[in-house]
């Protein structure tokens, strides 16, 4: 296949293709497996790659038998072939071969023949997001799936349907479904993997009590509020839960709720001193906004929590809500446990860095800075556990502060500019953690 960056993009190329053959998708599958070879530090795929760079994929050292003995893995890259209308069983046979996601959403159907032979990809994620309707053999076969499954197309769920969806072991996308019933959602409750279901706008008490009980990751993005009987089903639930758009809790939801063990996800939610409060009671990793004027008591609230912080919302921090955050406890008195992350704020003065440098509970991610200045390094510099990832560039006096980091930990992945200089001061520190290159 033509490789040229010249004219649409791969993906509109590719998205363009309404109708294959077995022979052009087999062509199509070897026109997206790129090869990696040894480099100096590591591994590497070819120079200014076309395919590999457009196609976001990643590498695996899965090399098949009669590969040349120079590579030593391939980049797995997305293809996206959501403009096909009908996919034949030959064809399937061919495209599970492909190593990387595998986008198909614009096939309005499968059969239980093309589930079975697709349910045979092993390089990434499936998505068959135009797909409204699932005949249970079909779901039976896309359960043994062994990457992630989207099937956002589908607005409601059998029992039977359920119970295939069920038997996968990877993240799960039902972006779809409206409604759940309390049987089905016991019968989901048994996958394995993470499960999305963004569009449930309301749960009954007894239906969020089945999803309670669910081991792996849980996002429902859909729910805006939650009753009280969902608030103590949520409660007694441990692992993984994401209510990012949820609004408003009631005291009594916000206490039902601070008894959820797990991370715990409310970035939408209105913060006020009692819901602070209760929240500064849960265990395990919370994230949450606070507004641009919370006051100092709300954020030593929150600061109560016991586990990883994750703040948003402030876009300024000035030296007495930084003494506030820096003063939090470690649980048990056991330094590392409680990392704090700072998602919002792009800025901050030497006298901010120098207090946030005292942290002691854990972490210290600063995850919306995205420049340092010298002074700012400087005092940053002296945390032990620092993540400040979305810095992306560096002058060589910057660099030599942040390569005389003593501590266990120094972050920079997001940085892309930088000289020669700078960057091999920065690699001398073995601590120091670059991008991949």
């Amino acid at each position: 296949m033509s490789t040229s960056t010249d004219g649409p993009s791969l993906r509109n190329k590719t998205g363009a293709i309404r109708r294959l053959d077995a022979a052009r998708a087999r062509k199509l599958v070897a026109g997206f497996a790129r090869p990696v070879v040894a480099a100096e530090d590591g591994i590497a795929a070819a120079a200014a790659d076309p395919v590999a760079a457009a196609a976001c994929g990643w590498v695996t050292l899965n090399t098949p038998a009669g590969t040349p003995a120079h590579v030593v893995g391939f980049s797995q890259t997305h293809l996206y072939l959501d403009g096909l209308v009908g996919l034949p069983l030959s064809v399937a046979r061919e495209l599970v071969h492909h190593r990387g996601h595998l986008y198909l959403d614009r096939l309005p159907g499968i059969t239980a023949g093309v589930a079975a032979t697709l349910a045979g990809h092993a390089g990434g994620g499936l998505s068959l997001n135009n797909v409204e309707q699932l005949s249970p053999a079909a779901a039976r076969a896309l359960g043994q799936h062994a990457g992630e499954l989207s099937l956002s197309g589908l607005e409601r769920l059998s029992r039977p349907v359920a119970f295939g969806l069920a038997r996968h072991a990877s993240a799960l996308y039902l972006g779809g479904i409206t409604r759940l019933s309390p049987k089905v959602a016991a019968v989901l409750a048994r996958h394995r993997g993470d499960l999305s279901l963004d569009k449930l706008a309301r749960l009954s008490g007894r239906t969020a009590t089945h999803l309670a009980r669910y081991r792996g990751k849980l996002h429902l993005h859909g729910l805006t509020r939650l009753t009280d009987q969902v608030a103590e089903a949520f409660g007694r639930r441990e692992g993984f839960l994401c209510l990012q758009k949820v609004k408003r809790l009631s005291v009594r939801q916000a206490e039902l709720l601070a008894t959820h063990r797990g991370p715990l996800h409310l970035h939408a939610l209105t913060m006020d001193d009692v819901t602070a409060e209760e929240l500064g009671k849960h265990v395990g990793a919370l994230a949450v906004n606070v507004s641009e004027d919370a006051r100092p008591i709300q954020i030593a609230l929150l600061a109560c929590h016991r586990g990883p912080l994750q703040i948003g919302g402030l876009k300024t921090i000035d030296q007495a809500r930084a003494r506030v955050l820096a003063a939090r406890q470690s649980p048990d008195g056991i330094r590392g446990l409680a990392g704090l992350f700072i998602s919002d704020v792009a800025t901050i003065t030497p006298d901010v860095a120098a207090i946030l440098a005292t942290y002691e509970a854990g972490e210290l991610a600063l995850c919306g800075l995205t420049s340092l200045t010298e002074d700012v390094a400087r005092e940053l510099v002296k945390h032990p556990l620092l993540a400040l990832d979305c810095v992306k560039r560096v002058s060589d006096r910057i660099a030599k502060i942040l390569a005389g980091h003593t501590g266990a930990s120094l972050s920079l992945r997001g940085l892309v500019e930088a000289s020669p200089a700078a960057l091999a001061a920065l690699r001398a520190n073995p601590a120091i953690h670059l991008r991949p290159t």
